[in-house]
């Protein structure tokens, strides 16, 4: 043992000096850490509390003094202090009502200073006569004093009270405003104490246990300046006091760590012996071939791994043992049938689950060739073509069939592998076959059900595919899209069960209804689709379907039998008349339908030449809308922005074109929804915008102040795309997006009011300006106006064109009245005569764009327009 006493001696000597040293470096370091801590929290609670006062004094003082100057203004109060008959039936409740906050009250003085009317506040008969309302009377001049009131300071201010009907002061507001309480409400910690003064505080001798801050809070109130001195002083003993309890907790740890760290010296060396014992029986085991399992050692020492070396040899003979074992029962206890063969293809063995799927025993297949087990017709596939896969690739997987002794067909999954020997020769082959008769059934059963809509019965829409794609050539028949009327109000009215039951009715009637020999199937909700043979003059069918769609009644059990009356919407197309393509017809009986639903709805309509013109068209447009955007096909077009009272140029909007060789000029209106619909809006959006910026510098060289403005889609606010978008083109460019306006249409958003406001201000912090496009013609939510951060409204030209009735213009009148009053930028769209503009001129509009300035230019027209479009004068 005296060796390992003298290792123990040693382990412990250095360990307890690392530990000293490493005890005295931390506590040294924390102390350090600790009284530069003190201070700068001390520093940052004080700037902290500062932000808090003065914003809090802010708002207090500015809402008292607002209300003061309100009483001040009142005619309420001249006509009291005016007049002595009467007054304080009505300035009793005026004090009343301003004196309902608990942190300023008022009073009402006569022109000498006297209380002029007894009102119920307390603080009031606390004061003796501030000396601030003599200087008041004397100076007609706002003053204050700071007055201490039952142990909490109050600031007391007089307000001069004059009246339109002369310049003299006729009376005073006295307002009291007690400081202590409004510091309350900031629930400062209790050792903070605050002073107030209207004298800058004089500096004295610092004490060393305290810190102590003094800062002003100055306001404006009716251009005079009012100021307040604040003293902060609050002391350092709780943060040291917590300081040092931690540096106790931490000496306590490392007693507990040096008397942890002397036991673990005393266990380590005699584990170290106990594991040189255990290497020692482990050893002997290892020879004997004993052991009860692995016991892996972690430690990763060098004991560790000739441990771990020898336990591993142990080990890989159990396992070799173990494997015969579980591979011998695995393969008798399998739910799969196995086959094993030599290399002559001659059965060696199988399992119980073989003899039971084929009705062999075990003794018949024995040494007999593997292929009698597989069928040798069209059905399945041949076992020699399996075992020639099986000879080139090692492996074969597939479906076949088996023949059972009874010679029935058994459906199989196969799976074939090469038996290997250590030399890579082939020894025989493995075969694993899974009984998938009930995964047939299964199948077949399924797809009759993928071809039936489970609610009504009917063949679903899938069955209808098959149906048209087995329709012969010549056939002339119709397509006929039906949907239910309103469904949705039934749902609602009568629940979603009784919906169903609804579907189910109809699924019956138009059953009953449609021609003989018809198919009608489901397609989804309340949309059917029938298609029907026509065998004799199509205007003669015509008239025979529109019979069919009448009104029909059916009854339901909700709370007792009820009536409801269906009608329906239909539209055909005419295989081959209208196309020979399904997939067009389909779209043109669903154009048709459309058509139907906006014609009135309880009505059947054909396709006609002007459905059809309209939906080709709406094909083109889509199918080249990808390529013209790659292309740069769709370019922006600039229209100026003028000031009616100069004719000057201040700005221009960014307007998208695409003239197309085949479809002509293409409106934004016709591709600007397909863009919405494809997703080819962003690709769009970014190409557009990176060629305004592009532009922008020959436009800034020719009109330095022009603005510029950017249309974009609302759904780019979702998912910040939009936002992306103007980050990477503002990135790109110098000055990055100075100058620039974004124009958003005024729709539905989808973002909550929150989200919008938060992902404009950050658009805007790019330097780009917000602007509310077609101001006026979707419905606008002034909740949501207000608390956008936007700059600009552009009144929707539908205002400017009606100007000849007399309620556009009152609502022209009130957007910029709003407008007004909400600081925002007004440009009115779509002036195109003299009476427009002199109208806007008249009603204080001083911004607009229209044709009646210019239409909008390429940029290279563009550059060559004069500085200003000379005003046109208003007409008297």
């Amino acid at each position: 043992m005296g060796p390992l006493r003298s290792i123990r001696a040693e382990i412990s000597h250095e360990v307890f000096r690392l530990f000293a040293t490493y005890i005295l470096g931390v506590t040294t370091i924390s102390m350090l850490l600790a009284i530069y801590g003190i201070a700068f929290y001390q520093q940052e609670e004080f700037r902290h509390y500062k932000a808090l006062i003065a914003t809090r004094l802010g708002s207090e003082i500015s809402a008292s003094f607002n209300q003061a100057n309100d009483l001040a203004s009142s005619t309420v109060v001249w006509t009291g202090l005016t007049d002595s008959v009467g007054r304080a039936s009505y300035l009793l409740p005026l004090l009343e009502k301003a004196n309902q906050n608990r942190y300023h009250k008022y009073d009402l003085l006569d022109y000498r200073g006297r209380f002029f009317i007894q009102s119920s506040n307390a603080v009031a008969l606390l004061l003796d006569t501030p000396a601030n309302i003599q200087k008041t009377i004397e100076d007609g001049q706002t003053h204050l004093e700071m007055v201490p009131i039952s142990q909490t300071d109050h600031l007391i201010a007089t307000v001069p009270i004059t009246g339109n009907f002369t310049e003299s002061t006729i009376g005073l507001v006295l307002i009291h405003i007690d400081l202590d309480k409004i510091m309350a409400t900031l629930k400062f910690p209790k050792d903070l104490k605050i002073r107030y003064s209207l004298a800058p505080f004089v500096e004295t001798a610092s004490d060393l246990s305290k810190h102590s801050e003094a800062f002003q809070f100055e306001w404006n109130d009716a251009g005079q300046d009012h100021t307040i001195h604040l003293q902060l002083q609050q002391g350092y003993w709780s943060a040291f006091l917590f300081v040092m309890t931690g540096l106790g907790i931490s000496l306590a740890c490392g007693g507990l760590l040096f008397l942890g760290l002397r036991r673990w010296t005393r266990i380590f060396s005699e584990r170290t012996t106990q594991r040189l014992d255990g290497l020692v029986k482990l050893a002997a085991d290892t020879v004997e071939g004993r052991g009860d399992g692995p016991r892996i050692d972690q430690t990763g020492d060098e004991i560790g791994k000739v441990s771990n070396a020898l336990q591993s040899m142990l080990e890989k003979q159990r396992l070799a043992t173990q494997k015969q074992a579980i591979f011998s029962r695995v393969f008798e206890t399998a739910a799969e049938a196995i086959l094993i063969t030599n290399s002559q293809g001659l059965v060696m063995d199988v399992n119980a689950a073989l003899t039971d799927m084929t009705g062999y025993a075990k003794e018949e297949l024995i040494h007999q060739h593997a292929g009698l087990l597989y069928i040798q017709n069209d059905k399945g596939i041949g076992f020699p073509i399996i075992a020639e896969a099986v000879s080139l690739h090692g492996a074969w997987r597939g479906e076949t069939y088996f023949l059972s002794k009874q010679q029935t067909l058994l459906p199989v999954l196969l799976s074939v592998s090469t038996l290997l020997d250590a030399d890579g020769a082939s020894q025989g082959h493995v075969s694993v076959f899974s009984d998938i008769r009930a995964i047939r059934a299964a199948e077949e059963k399924l797809q009759n059900l993928l071809l039936e809509d489970l609610l009504t019965g009917l063949p679903n829409y899938r069955a209808f595919l098959a149906h048209i794609a087995q329709k012969v050539e010549g056939a002339h028949f119709a397509i006929v899209f039906i949907d239910l009327d309103n469904f949705k109000k039934i749902n609602d009215t009568y629940g979603h069960d009784q919906g169903d039951e609804v579907i189910r009715l109809i699924a019956q009637h138009l059953q009953l209804m449609l021609p003989v020999g018809h198919f009608l199937c489901r397609r989804s909700g309340d949309e059917f689709i029938a298609v029907l043979e026509i065998h004799e003059p199509v205007a003669d069918f015509q008239a025979k379907l529109k019979l069919i769609f009448k009104p029909a009644v059916f009854r339901i059990q909700h709370g007792g039998t009820v009536q409801i009356t269906a009608t329906f919407s239909a539209g055909a197309a005419l295989f081959p008349d209208h196309s020979q393509s399904i997939h067009e017809l389909l779209i043109y009986a669903d154009t048709a339908l459309l058509n139907a639903k906006e014609s009135g709805r309880n009505q059947i309509k054909w396709l006609n030449a002007q459905m059809m013109t309209a939906t080709t068209r709406k094909f083109k447009v889509e199918s080249k809308l990808a390529a013209a955007i790659r292309d740069d096909r769709i370019f922006p077009h600039y229209q100026p922005e003028v000031d009616l009272l100069t004719g000057k140029i201040i700005g221009f909007e960014a307007l998208a074109r695409w003239h197309d060789e085949e479809l002509g000029m293409v409106s934004p209106a016709e591709f600007i929804p397909l863009a919405e619909q494809s997703g080819a809006i962003d690709p769009l959006t970014e190409r557009l915008f990176a060629q305004v910026v592009k532009d922008s510098h020959a436009i800034r060289a020719r009109f330095p102040q022009a603005s510029i403005a950017l249309n974009s889609s609302p759904q780019l606010l979702a998912g910040k795309r939009l936002l992306n978008i103007l980050s990477h083109l503002s990135a790109e460019i110098e000055n990055g997006l100075e100058g620039f306006v974004l124009e958003i249409t005024e729709t539905d958003f989808a973002l909550s009011a929150q989200e919008l406001a938060i992902q404009l201000q950050a658009i805007m912090g790019l330097g780009v300006r917000i602007a509310i496009d077609d101001f006026g013609k979707s419905y606008s939510s002034l909740f949501r106006l207000a608390s956008m951060p936007i700059q600009k409204l552009k009144i929707d030209m539908s205002f400017t064109l009606g100007m000849e009735r007399e309620e556009n213009i009152k609502i022209i009148s009130g957007i910029l009245a709003l407008a007004q009053s909400l600081h925002l930028e007004v440009t009115a769209e779509g002036v195109e005569n003299r009476f427009q503009q002199d109208t806007l001129i008249k009603l204080g509009c001083q911004q607009a764009q229209g044709y009646f300035f210019s239409k909008p230019l390429k940029l290279q027209d563009l550059l060559a327009l004069p500085s200003h479009l000379p005003p046109t004068p208003i007409v008297a």
